[in-house]
C-alpha cells in the first residue's frame, strides 16, 4: 500500500488514492468517531426525554449544542448576538374523545358514534361540519365523477366522502380538490390510526397533507372503515362494496341522512428556538455570502413511560454537523466565505425551525451559496416489501445489509445544475453507493424550506428502518463508520463550496 493510500485510510476514510486537499486535510483530520459518538450518546439519551420542541430536555440539548460551539470557537450567530434564535411554536392538538359523528336517517331515531381513535384531521380549527354529504369515488377519480354526475353541483359547499379504492393511497384528497372541494372526508384506517391519539408524536405523513390542504383552503378528515361503514349503511352500502363492484362507484348525494361531525382542537403556545451558530469566511468581500449546514435538534418526546430516544432521527445530522463546525474552526485556513451552522427545531412538528430561519435569515438568502441538510445519516436502510390493496408485492423490500454504502442525495440535481457534478467528484474518493430516488421525502426536511427560496440544496439521508419514530432508534445501533464518512463528505463539500470564487448558478424549482 503506498503512502498516499495509507494516508486516505487512516485519516480520510477515502477509498481512491487521491490525497485530501491541503486546504481542508487539518479539519478532516479532527473528524473522529470518538467524538461523534460521545456527542450522540448524551443527545439520545433518557434524561433528554426525547427532544421535543420546548420540552426541559430539548432545552438541555440546546445548551449543549450551543456550550460546544462556543467552546469549538464557533461565533453565535443569531439576531441579537446570542446562539439562540427563539420563535413560538403553536400547536393545536385534537381532542380525540370528544370527536364524535351524529347520524338521523329519515324515519329512525339519531345516533352518536364516538370517533376516539378513529378519526385525523388536517385542518386550520375545530371541526364542526353540519352541511349535506356527497360521495365522490375513489380519490384520484373524483373529480371526473363528480363533474359527470353533479352536472354543476356546489360541491364546495358540501362534505365530500371519498373511499380510495386502494387502501394504502397516501393522498386521495387530490381529484375532491380538484372538483372544487373544501372539507373532504377520507377513509383509511392507516391514516385515522397513525393520526389518532398522539399528542407529542406527530404522524408526518398527515404534517404534509395538512400543510397542502391548508395552502389550498380545504380542510381533511380520516377516518376508519368502520365508521365510514355506519354513515354508507343508510344507502344500504358499506366501504368493501363500493371498493369491489364498479357499479356503486357512481356519485350520489346523502339525501336521507342528516349528518354531523364534530373534532374540538385545543390550541396551545410554546416557546423554543434554533441554535445558530457562525464560522467568518476568510475573504473580506465573500464572507459576507455563506455557506449553511442544518440538521434538526429535535426528536417526538415521549409517551407516558416511552421515550423515542432519536438516535438516528436526528441526533446523527446533528453531531455531523457539529464535528463539521469543529473542523472549520480545527483547519487553520477558512473558506473565502461564512459558514452557518443551524440546528433546527419543530422539525417533526412540521419544519417550523427551518421555516422560521428562511422567515428571519441571519445571512440574506440571495447570499446563500447553498445549503446542506442532514437528517438520519447514521444507520443502514431497511424497507418492508410494499403491498398494494390487494396485498400482492408492487416493490422488493431491502435489508440493511444491502445499503452499508448506500446514501441518499436530495434536492441537489433540482436546485443547481453545477451541483450534483461536485458531490460525485469528491464522493469518487469517499466511495458511497449515492442514490436519487427522491419523491419519498424532498418535502420531509428542513432543505424543503431553503430550496423553496431558490438556495440550491443538498439533503443526505441514509434511509428509513424499522426504528424510525419508535423508541428503538438508539445508539447502539448507529453505524458510526458511515457517520463519520458523512461528515466528512459533506465537509469537504461545504468547504469547496464556500471557498469557491463564483456561487452556484441556481434552477428555478
Amino acid at each position: 500500500m503506498s503512502t498516499t493510500a495509507l494516508v486516505l485510510f487512516t485519516c480520510f476514510g477515502f477509498a481512491a488514492e487521491t490525497a485530501a486537499p491541503t486546504e481542508y486535510r487539518a479539519g478532516i483530520e479532527s473528524i473522529a468517531t470518538r467524538e461523534l459518538r460521545s456527542w450522540l450518546e448524551f443527545l439520545a439519551s433518557a434524561e433528554l426525554e426525547g427532544r421535543d420542541s420546548g420540552s426541559r430536555g430539548y432545552d438541555t440539548a440546546s445548551r449543549f449544542i450551543a456550550s460546544m460551539l462556543a467552546a469549538m470557537g464557533v461565533e453565535p450567530g443569531a439576531a441579537d448576538g446570542s446562539f439562540w434564535q427563539r420563535f413560538t411554536l403553536v400547536t393545536q392538538e385534537r381532542d380525540s374523545k370528544a370527536a364524535a359523528l351524529s347520524m338521523r336517517v329519515e324515519g329512525a331515531d339519531p345516533t352518536t358514534i364516538s370517533l376516539e381513535g378513529k378519526v385525523a384531521v388536517a385542518a386550520s380549527g375545530a371541526i364542526d361540519w353540519k352541511a349535506r354529504w356527497v360521495f365522490a369515488g375513489f380519490g384520484a377519480g373524483a373529480a371526473e365523477d363528480a363533474r359527470d354526475e353533479f352536472h354543476g353541483l356546489a360541491v364546495a359547499e358540501s362534505v365530500v366522502l371519498v373511499v380510495p379504492r386502494n387502501a394504502n393511497v397516501e393522498d386521495g384528497t387530490l381529484g375532491a380538490r380538484a372538483a372544487g372541494a373544501r372539507r373532504i372526508v377520507v377513509v383509511s384506517d392507516r391514516h385515522a390510526r397513525r393520526g389518532a391519539g398522539m399528542r407529542r408524536r406527530v404522524a408526518l405523513a398527515h404534517i404534509l397533507e395538512a400543510e397542502t390542504a391548508r395552502a389550498a383552503g380545504v380542510e381533511v378528515v380520516w377516518i376508519s372503515e368502520e365508521v365510514a361503514d355506519a354513515i354508507l349503511r343508510s344507502r344500504s352500502l358499506s366501504v368493501s362494496a363500493l371498493r369491489s363492484s364498479p357499479e356503486t362507484s357512481r356519485s350520489f348525494v346523502f339525501d336521507d341522512a342528516e349528518i354531523t361531525l364534530s373534532v374540538p382542537i385545543e390550541r396551545s403556545e410554546s416557546a423554543t428556538q434554533n441554535v445558530v451558530g457562525r464560522i467568518p469566511g476568510s475573504d473580506p468581500v465573500l464572507r459576507d455570502d455563506a455557506v449553511v449546514i442544518g440538521a434538526h435538534l429535535d426528536h417526538v418526546g415521549r409517551e407516558r413511560d416511552k421515550i423515542f430516544f432519536g438516535a438516528d432521527d436526528d441526533a446523527s445530522g446533528c453531531v455531523a454537523t457539529l464535528a463539521a463546525a469543529k473542523a472549520f474552526c480545527a483547519n487553520g485556513r477558512r473558506p473565502k466565505r461564512s459558514v452557518i451552522v443551524v440546528f433546527f427545531g419543530a422539525e417533526e412538528k412540521g419544519l417550523h425551525g427551518s421555516r422560521y430561519y428562511v422567515d428571519h435569515p441571519t445571512v440574506p438568502l440571495d447570499r446563500v451559496a447553498a445549503m446542506f441538510n442532514l437528517d438520519m445519516v447514521g444507520r443502514d436502510e431497511e424497507r418492508e416489501p410494499r403491498k398494494d390493496g390487494e396485498g400482492k408485492i408492487v416493490e422488493e423490500g431491502e435489508s440493511a445489509a444491502d445499503n452499508v454504502n448506500s446514501l441518499h442525495v436530495v434536492g441537489s440535481k433540482r436546485t443547481s445544475l453545477e451541483f450534483d457534478p461536485w458531490i460525485q467528484r469528491i464522493n469518487a474518493a469517499v466511495g458511497f453507493d449515492l442514490e436519487y430516488d427522491e419523491d419519498r421525502v424532498w418535502r420531509r426536511s428542513d432543505q424543503y424550506n431553503f430550496a423553496a427560496h431558490g438556495v440550491p440544496v443538498a439533503f443526505f439521508f441514509a434511509g428509513f428502518h424499522r426504528d424510525y419514530h419508535q423508541p428503538t432508534d438508539t445508539v447502539e445501533k448507529i453505524n458510526w463508520d458511515k457517520l463519520e464518512r458523512v461528515t466528512k463528505l459533506v465537509y469537504a463539500l461545504a468547504f469547496e463550496v464556500a471557498d469557491r470564487t463564483e456561487r452556484l448558478r441556481r434552477n428555478r424549482l
